[in-house]
Order: C-alpha cells, then sequence, then structure tokens
C-alpha cells in the first residue's frame, strides 16, 4: 500500500473484529476472515487508519465506548463500533438490507407473489438512522485538526452514507464500494420511487462508485438513467450529478494464497483432510463450500448431480458429494425454510440412489472453515453455481489450494466469471440439465486438459493480488484531485 499517503477510514455494517464470552464469562475477541478483512486491514494498518462498524451483540456494545487497537503484523489501526436502537437496526438490516435490497440485487423474489412491502416505511427509517450515524461518525473523523481523510464505504447496508456526508463534508473524498451485484433498471423499478431514487442518490454522493464486475456497474448506470438530474455517459462511465462527475469502476477483490495455505497446513484442517480421505477412498469428490443462503443455489445444485447419476449410473459409487454449507440468517423464515429443503433434499437423494456403501451427499450444516480448507485441497470437482453473486471468493480459494488439477464448475452469473470464466465449466445457474451435462464433463475430462484448466485458474488467481483491490479504489479518489 505504498501509494496511499492519506489515513484511510473505512465504513462497514460488519467490523474486522467482535467480542463475546467464552465458558468461563471472559471477554473474548474474535479476529474476522475473509477477503475483506484482510484487504481492508491491510490498508488501514500501513496509513494508521480506523474502520467504523455497528456493534452486532451485547459484548459489541459493550466495547462501544472505546477505541479499538488492532495488531496487523506489519502495523496497527483501530476500530470504533456504533452502538444502536435494537428496533433502528432491525429496520436497518433485516428490513431493508437483508430482506429487500439482498433480494433485490440477487432477484429472489418470487415476483408474481412478493414483496409486498409491509412495514417498508418504519424499515426505511432505521435504515436511514443507521445510515445517518455511520455519516456523523465518519465526518468526526475529518473535522480539525485531523486531516480530512480518506473515506471508504462498504456495500449495500451503506447505500445512502455517501450522500449523507457528503451534505456534511463537500470537498470528502469518498468511494462507496458494492460487493453483492447490482440490480438492472428493470428491477430497481420493483422498488417504490423515492426509496429506489434515494438510494441511488445516496450511492452518487460518493466520487467513485465501485463494484466487483463490469455487470454490476453497467447495470448501475443504466439504473441512474432512470434517476431525474442524472446525466449518464456510458461510455466512460461517469455519472454528472448535483454538479459533479462521478466514476464507477470496477475492481474485482482477490484473496491472499499464501495466507491461505499456511491455513490450509494447520493442524486442524490436516485432521479434516484425513477425515474426508478415509470417507471418500478411492472415489472422485464433488465440493460445494457455501453458507446457507438463497442466492447461492444449493437446491438446483443438487437437482443436478442427482441428475447426473441418474443419467450415468455408471458412476453410482464411484463419487461423493462434499456439501459445506454455513448456517446464515437463519432468524429470518426465508432462510430457515431454504435451509430445510436443501437438507430434505439431501436426504431424499441418499435415500433413492444411496447404498449401504455409498453416501452420494454428505450434508455439513455448521461453520467449519478447516474442514472446507481441507475440502478445496482434495476436491477433483468443485460446483459454484449462485443465481447471481457480486464477485464469489470460493472460486478463487478452492483453486488457489487444489492438489488434484481439480475442475471448476461456476456460473456465468458470478463475478468471477470475468476472471475465471475461461478456465472454468461455465453454466447458466438455473439450468439443472446443463449443469449435471457438467458435472459429467468435470469427471470425464482428460488429465491433460484438467491441468491446464487448473493452472490457468492459479495464474488468474495471482495475476490479481488482494492489495491491488484497495490500492486500486484510492488511486481512483486521487486522481479526482482532491
Amino acid at each position: 500500500m505504498k501509494a496511499v499517503g492519506r489515513r484511510i477510514v473505512v465504513a462497514s455494517n460488519r467490523g474486522p473484529v467482535s467480542f463475546g464470552r467464552d465458558e468461563s464469562g471472559r471477554v473474548v475477541t474474535t479476529r474476522g476472515a475473509g477477503g475483506l478483512v484482510t484487504a481492508l486491514g491491510g490498508a488501514l494498518a500501513a496509513t494508521g487508519g480506523l474502520w467504523i462498524a455497528a456493534a452486532m451483540s451485547e459484548e459489541d456494545r459493550s466495547q462501544a465506548q472505546r477505541t479499538i487497537e488492532v495488531d496487523a503484523g506489519a502495523g496497527g489501526y483501530q476500530v470504533r463500533l456504533l452502538p444502536f436502537d435494537p428496533a433502528d437496526y432491525e429496520g436497518y438490516y433485516d428490513g431493508i438490507s437483508n430482506r429487500v435490497l439482498w433480494f433485490l440485487h440477487h432477484s429472489l423474489w418470487d415476483v408474481p407473489r412478493a414483496p409486498t412491502f409491509e412495514g417498508l416505511a418504519e424499515a426505511w427509517h432505521g435504515y436511514r438512522t443507521v445510515n445517518d450515524t455511520f455519516a456523523r461518525a465518519l465526518e468526526e473523523e475529518g473535522r480539525p485538526p485531523r486531516e480530512e481523510p480518506v473515506y471508504l464505504v462498504q456495500d449495500y447496508h451503506l447505500a445512502i452514507v455517501p450522500a449523507l456526508l457528503r451534505e456534511r463534508m463537500p470537498r470528502a473524498a469518498i468511494a462507496h464500494f458494492s460487493n453483492i451485484p447490482f440490480a438492472g433498471p428493470t428491477g430497481l423499478r420493483i422498488l417504490p420511487q423515492p426509496i429506489r431514487e434515494a438510494l441511488l442518490a445516496g450511492m452518487l454522493g460518493a466520487d467513485v462508485v465501485g463494484f466487483q464486475a463490469l455487470a454490476w456497474a453497467e447495470n448501475f448506470l443504466l439504473g441512474c438513467r432512470g434517476l431525474p438530474g442524472a446525466r449518464v455517459d456510458l461510455r466512460r462511465r461517469v455519472v454528472r450529478w448535483d454538479g459533479r462527475d462521478v466514476r464507477v469502476r470496477v475492481h474485482p477483490i482477490s484473496i491472499d494464497p499464501a495466507a491461505l495455505r499456511e491455513e490450509a497446513a494447520a493442524e486442524e484442517a490436516a485432521a479434516a483432510g484425513q477425515d474426508i480421505l478415509a470417507w471418500i477412498g478411492d472415489r472422485r469428490l464433488l465440493v460445494r463450500v457455501d453458507r446457507a443462503e438463497l442466492s447461492k443455489n444449493i437446491l438446483r445444485g443438487f437437482q443436478a448431480y442427482e441428475r447426473f447419476l441418474e443419467t450415468n449410473q455408471e458412476w453410482l459409487r464411484r463419487i461423493s458429494f462434499l456439501a459445506l454449507l454455513n448456517p446464515s440468517r437463519q432468524h429470518l423464515p426465508e432462510y430457515r425454510a431454504y435451509t430445510e429443503e436443501a437438507v430434505e433434499l439431501a436426504g431424499r437423494i441418499n435415500g433413492r440412489l444411496g447404498r449401504e456403501d455409498w453416501e452420494p451427499i454428505r450434508l455439513s450444516l455448521k461453520d467449519d472453515y478447516p474442514r472446507a480448507l481441507a475440502a478445496y485441497r482434495l476436491y477433483d470437482v468443485l460446483l459454484v453455481n449462485p443465481v447471481f453473486d457480486g464477485m464469489n471468493l470460493v472460486a478463487k480459494e478452492g483453486p488457489a489450494l487444489n492438489e488434484r488439477d481439480g475442475v471448476l464448475i461456476l456460473s456465468e452469473n458470478a463475478g468471477a466469471s470475468a476472471e475465471l470464466g475461461r478456465h472454468a465449466l461455465a453454466v447458466n445457474p438455473f439450468d439443472v440439465e446443463a449443469t449435471a451435462r457438467s458435472i459429467a464433463t468435470a469427471v470425464q475430462m482428460d488429465p491433460v486438459e484438467r491441468r491446464r484448466r487448473a493452472r490457468g485458474l492459479r495464474a488468474a488467481v495471482a495475476r490479481n493480488p488482494i492489495d491491488v483491490w484497495v490500492r486500486a479504489q484510492v488511486e481512483d479518489l486521487e486522481r479526482m484531485g482532491r
């Protein structure tokens, strides 16, 4: 991050640390994992920056009155947690972020029946209140005698923070980045007009609006064409708004392969690998690693595997499917119902096609990162078939660790397909038959072809180092001349 001179301040819903209690009742700190924490944490450490996030738990809220120091190896940075009224936070997080924006941008609604937007006004009040609190906290960090920092606002939870911060600090350097897909203009029109326009105008409060893939950036630009007062230059990816030029950019996030390999070599992951090997024996291994979440398209993945076995019965007893699902948002009825349906479907496939000495699908429903790392090393086929996904780091983590020249089956609607698609087997995630055929192609692929594709995947990941993601966003802001 040598190119970064000014202090960076990050705002996101979830922070890089969280607090809880162990069995003895002692307060313990848990460090967050994943590409976002790694990339942003390194940039913050390089500039002595600050990460502002929501206090998610009672223990988080107990720490909200102090600044938390985080050691990031080569340096450190600070974390500030913001407490919220529970009703406001529920409206912001569940009411709008999870049940409106997530469903909208991933095309998850059964449109003939949903949404109906009951309680939308109350939820939107909570969303605006939380976003306004974030904007006020960000403003505090740029008040004299401090030098104004570079603000990196993250994701759909905080879509209107840039405009709220811009009202307070007209000359602030602000970037907003969406880690998820972005709906096109037709999808956006599902939202009531005032909310649709507030979301677009909110993001346009930034100097730079970033996305994981070109498709999502183009959807945003097309959506802005319907915003009164906005002038959109599609070729230059610039929106003229409120007397300013807002640049729309694409910066795909990546992973840290070296750190990932170190984690995969740890004792717990190694033991999980031995357990997987004992289970599969000499069979081929099909793997998926996902949150148990609607956009990940788990049901169609199971149906495709079932169809593959039905039409390629020579593979009965010769392949096993390890599905590692991390429970997600299980307090929401839609997510509980989907998870239960996935469990039932896996059970039905096992009951119908399994044998006494063979389990077609082994479904694990828990947060088991060491087992996921072990599965990455050992898969012959990795299935990544989300209906839509901003990026999908599983598609990068798996090939970076795999030791078997494993084949990646990748949804053409995942942001990762722009970087990895030509080395993977691309599938339409809605087409169960085509996905089944891709499984057959993958398990029967010539070893030379498997090796060529695996090398291509690893090279594609290596070409995009994780630190480039933050540096590119900061350089975008610096080029604005502020």
